[in-house]
């Protein structure tokens, strides 16, 4: 970016180091937006503003957005790609401190980062811009092993809903994005250490093959930048999965 250059926009990616993140952070940039990353891993290369940080510490994230601030702008835009992986085990077996881990890390999160920017935003006099959370297709109906992850999820969906009535007020808009299987550094992960084996989701999906980063981050972009008069939607992006009835 040219020296003295003021971008239009600023926006802030959780999660943003790798992944599905990491791909909406390239599509900001490419859009022009400055962007700050707010995760636990090692910033990404080309990133000016990044922060290893815990986000359901709310004190430090109101202090990285308020730095950030200084440096680019204040921020307008937030998408919510920070998670962790749940324990993939039945309700009987659940790790309490784990479950309250994964609950904190996703539904925790997902508030204190919202709430952090628009309080930021309010404090600065400004109205607009727009948040996307990232839900997942786990939250659609009932999942073997997934009274952790999924519930997160699914109460990420109602938790966005309700902001979506609170600030668009303010005109800030507030809508999820629900990823279906996507061939993430942590799902080639299970593939590669674990054994997770494919074929049998690929099988099931109407197109026939898992979601790439980019794919993902592509429908993220449009609910962040360009879907103007949607707010409140909880949209799956996940090849036709939750659309087969079996």
């Amino acid at each position: 970016m040219p020296e003295g250059h003021v971008p239009s926009e600023h926006a802030v990616v959780t999660g943003g180091s790798s992944g599905i993140g990491l791909a909406v952070v390239r599509r900001l940039m490419k859009r022009g937006l400055a962007v700050t990353v707010l995760d636990m891993q090692p910033p990404p290369d080309g990133v000016p503003q990044a922060y290893r940080i815990d986000v359901t510490d709310e004190a430090r994230v109101r202090e990285a957005l308020a730095e950030a601030a200084r440096a680019a702008g204040t921020p307008t835009r937030l998408v919510t790609c920070h998670g962790i992986r749940g324990e993939f085990k039945p309700a009987l077996e659940l790790d309490l401190d784990v479950y309250r881990r994964v609950l904190d890390v996703h539904l925790v999160g997902t508030l204190v980062t919202a709430r952090s920017l628009v309080a930021g935003m309010l404090a600065a006099g400004l109205g607009g811009g727009s948040i996307v959370t990232i839900s997942s297709t786990t939250a659609y109906g009932g999942w073997r092993d997934q009274a952790d992850y999924g519930v997160a999820k699914a109460a990420i969906e109602q938790l966005t809903q309700n902001l979506a009535i609170e600030w668009a007020p303010h005109g800030i808009r507030v809508n999820a994005v629900a990823p279906g299987h996507t061939l993430t550094p942590m799902v080639q992960e299970m593939v590669d250490k674990e054994g997770y084996d494919l074929s049998a989701t690929e099988a099931r999906m109407p197109l026939g093959r898992l979601c790439t980063p980019d794919e993902m981050a592509a429908a993220i972009e449009f609910m962040l930048l360009d879907a103007t008069f949607s707010t409140g939607v909880r949209m799956p992006v996940d090849g036709g999965w939750t659309v087969v009835g079996k």
